[in-house]
């Protein structure tokens, strides 16, 4: 039996350290395309998909894949073509998910324990199978960023010039849109819908404090949000905290670090 809890502590540790490595480089592009609130509002939508998953009686996880997904392209759509500023379209769909879990959970009845381990997440409870789903999604996540992340750069900085140099600037956005949809998935039982969008932006944050170039700043924040939950699970097991929110708290103290040092050093 000890041998048992020993596995799934580490299967689950694994999969924290590999949500972390993918959580902090996504961040830094949406920090830079001041779309920092895109996680946000997605883990409002993520609510509505894990309400209807109890309300149809299905598995919450992919039906809660598929609306977070296509929010995620809804609000693309809903910027390029009804013309909104970005924060606003965000904050329409954050008002609409929400409402709609609402409604959705109070139909299925499920204002309970199960409702509540999706909005607070405990990576020590995940199932073997939560781990590894959760584990190749934050591989696949940082392999599509291996591969396009000079792409997606060129379209934080300058859309315009993007476009004209070829660059298929409304996939790549889509991308980069999908990659948050992912991830806010993936960290609703390790971390919690209410505090994944922070795992994403705190690390990406404190490594933008901190590094020289961007591909320095790309590495950092995969290393802080490594450390965030390395860190945070270690504090949750000896304070006897709760894990998700010790991995925040600790992620905010890297980024407290990186914010002095570098006021220090200039």
């Amino acid at each position: 039996m000890d041998l048992k809890i020993y596995i799934l502590f580490w299967q689950a540790f694994l999969a924290g350290l590999a949500l972390g490595a993918a959580s902090g480089p996504v961040g830094v592009f949406l920090i830079l395309r001041r779309d920092s609130l895109l996680p946000h509002a997605l883990t409002h939508v993520a609510f509505t998909g894990v309400a209807l998953g109890f309300l149809l009686h299905g598995a919450p996880l992919p039906l809660t894949l598929l609306v977070t997904v296509l929010a995620a392209f809804a609000v693309m759509h809903i910027r390029e073509k009804a013309g909104i500023y970005e924060d606003t379209a965000v904050g329409i769909l954050a008002g609409l998910g929400l409402a709609l879990a609402v409604v959705l959970a109070s139909l299925a009845r499920s204002y309970d324990v199960r409702l509540l381990t999706y909005l607070f997440g405990n990576i020590l409870v995940i199932t073997p199978e939560e781990a590894f789903v959760a584990l190749g999604l934050a591989l696949l996540v940082l392999l599509t960023l291996a591969r396009f992340w000079e792409a997606l750069l060129f379209v934080s900085f300058d859309e315009e010039s993007a476009r004209a140099s070829g660059l298929r600037v409304k996939l790549l956005k889509l991308l980069l849109a999908m990659l948050t949809a992912l991830l806010v998935v993936i960290g609703m039982r390790l971390i919690g819908l209410l505090l994944i969008s922070a795992l994403m932006v705190i690390p990406g944050a404190a490594a933008l404090e901190v590094a020289r170039s961007f591909r320095q700043s790309l590495w950092f924040s995969a290393l802080f949000g490594v450390l965030s939950v390395a860190g945070g699970l270690v504090l949750s097991v000896l304070l006897d905290l709760p894990p998700s929110g010790a991995i925040v708290l600790f992620s905010g103290f890297i980024f407290l670090v990186g914010f002095l040092v570098r006021r220090t050093v200039v």
